[in-house]
């Protein structure tokens, strides 16, 4: 070990070896001094005040020392490493001169070429009978930096973690209170955890709401635990499905609940969490009940319809040879359904009108479930007012007795109060209604009212059956013809070709099964189409099944008196 080895001054290259300068007290004590220095990991040196090496035990020489027979690579790395040394020591020689100083200090491993760090620890060394220096000790922070790097990025990915977490149970709890029907996730022991709003209006009512509300959520809550018990219970199944009596807490009226509680498992199969799903089934009674009405009446109907049926095959029969007195009779027929539907409408006119003033409050305020059947009778009477006013059409058009008013007028306003009308049920949809009309589209010379109940007719069939995407009014002339077409196009559910002809036809849809998705009494088109005929125009319709339907009218410019 060379003990009196001292680093070159910092504008001088590095060498095999740092040259002598100074030297300690001879001893036994020296020796014994030397050894334990070489024992310490930590790289030691003492300095003379001038920043030159008087001492440095094995660890210091290997990073600051080359030998004669070092490669060129390692001397250039130790000649690095002993700038850097001499740089940090002359930028800690501005403290005090008898106060420790602390640094960090990079260098490089001579033999394996990777980056190492230190804390380099300086202290002040003054003994009277000893050389003034600088006792340094380079501690290897190495392993501590890269520990505290990797505890950061730990840090770092554990707080978006938990922002992620957060951010997931907020996307959670918007979309579980945007659900209409109760939902509520219990742990295994049957404890509430989570429920979205409609259930907290049901089960977790504020303490002020006075005690009978409280009472009714206690009474609701006592039977939601009932049920839950069916799961609960050991060897309970995975799923059960039934029916809970709640009640409205606030109002006291009664909630017939459809329910459903499936189990959560964890992947070894133990129960993890219970969710259950809950669906009002107060309106679906109402249906049913409504339903079987209309069942029990239709049979009635029905049985009549027979017996007229037979007496109406026993009176053809016995008309069979006089086909004058048969075509006088069917004659007689559309005016007597005519006539009737007129009959119809005066007492249901009276119907809703009456029902209209109650539901303004003319005959004082009414209770909630008053009203709601009020509005139930002035909606289907609506409906059956719509239905008696189809057949009144089609009667009056197989009696020859619909007029046609002609006059003159502008497509564009027609088109504007059309889509007007119709703005309530676009406002309930999600679809995109706009109207495209050609610049050079003329007046039209024909029956208005007709024009108007045509385009309304095929405007509000397009809203029905289109769910989503949009719905065009397309207007157009087309002068070679003279003929203006008004079209209605959709993104709809579209029409299978067998079927385009048959919907034209009366009292025809394309399911006519009683349980059809769609109302209807199947007469708007065959009503349209009639009237453009009365117009001396036609109806068609284009359309490919899931795609989507154009229905157009094409009427001449000027219709004539037939």
């Amino acid at each position: 070990m060379s003990s009196a080895a001292p680093l070159p001054p910092p504008s001088t290259p590095g060498t095999e070896e740092l040259p002598e300068s100074g030297s300690l007290p001879p001893g036994h004590e020296r020796a014994l001094l030397l050894r334990l220095l070489d024992a310490v990991a930590d790289p030691i040196l003492f300095t003379n005040p001038e920043g030159q090496l008087l001492m440095a035990n094995a660890r210091a020489r290997q990073l600051l020392v080359a030998g004669a027979q070092a490669s060129e690579g390692l001397r250039r790395a130790v000649e690095l490493n002993q700038r850097l040394f001499l740089a940090a020591l002359a930028s800690s020689a501005t403290g005090a001169a008898s106060s420790v100083r602390r640094r960090d200090l990079a260098l490089v491993e001579p033999v394996e070429g990777t980056d190492l760090l230190f804390e380099l620890v300086i202290t002040p060394a003054h003994e009277p009978e000893a050389p003034s220096g600088m006792v340094c000790v380079l501690r290897n922070v190495t392993d501590l930096g890269r520990a505290t790097r990797a505890l950061g990025e730990s840090y770092r990915r554990l707080r978006a973690s938990e922002q992620e977490a957060r951010s997931e149970r907020l996307r959670l709890d918007l979309i579980l209170d945007s659900v209409a029907d109760p939902i509520i996730l219990t742990d295994p022991t049957g404890v509430t955890v989570l429920m979205n709003d409609p259930a907290e209006r049901l089960f977790a009512v504020p303490p002020e709401s006075g005690e009978a509300t409280l009472r009714r959520a206690r009474t609701n809550d006592a039977h939601f635990s009932s049920f839950l018990s069916h799961l609960l219970s050991p060897g309970g199944s995975r799923r059960w499905r039934g029916e809970l009596a709640l009640l409205e807490p606030a109002s006291g009226a009664s909630l017939p609940m459809e329910a459903v509680a499936s189990k959560v498992l964890s992947d070894t199969g133990e129960t993890v969490s219970i969710v259950t799903l809950m669906h009002d089934r107060t309106e679906a009674r109402e249906k049913a009940r409504l339903l079987e009405q209309i069942r029990a009446a239709s049979t009635e109907l029905e049985a009549k319809v027979h017996s007229a049926t037979a007496e109406l095959a026993e009176q053809n029969e016995k008309l069979r040879r006089q086909a004058l007195q048969l075509e006088q009779a069917s004659a007689a027929k559309s005016q007597f359904l005519a006539n009737m539907s007129h009959e119809f409408r005066t007492p249901l006119n009276a119907i809703l009108g009456y029902t209209n003033m109650l539901l303004q409050g003319v005959s004082g305020e009414m209770t909630p479930q008053q009203k709601r059947n009020l509005q139930r009778i002035d909606s289907n009477g609506h409906h059956l007012l719509q239905v008696i006013n189809e057949i009144l059409d089609i009667t009056r058009i197989e009696a020859g007795r619909m007029p046609l008013n002609l006059s003159d007028f502008e497509v564009p306003e027609l088109l504007q109060e059309v889509v007007a009308e119709l703005d309530p049920i676009v406002a309930r949809t999600q679809l995109e209604v706009g109207t495209e009309l050609s610049p050079q589209l003329p007046a039209l010379h024909t029956d208005r009212q007709k024009v108007k109940q045509i385009v309304l007719n095929l405007l509000s069939n397009a809203l029905k059956f289109t769910h989503e995407g949009s719905v065009q009014v397309i207007a157009d002339y087309q002068v070679a013809t003279s003929t203006v077409s008004i079209s209605v196009k959709d993104s709809g559910i579209g029409i299978a070709p067998e079927h385009q002809e048959k919907i034209f036809e009366d009292f025809q849809q394309v399911d006519s099964s009683p349980t059809r998705a769609y109302g209807g009494t199947g007469l708007g088109l065959s009503i349209c189409r009639r009237l453009a005929a009365m117009m001396g125009g036609r109806v068609t319709v284009q359309s490919t099944l899931g795609e989507g339907s154009t229905f157009t009218l094409h009427l001449p410019r000027r219709t004539r008196r037939t």
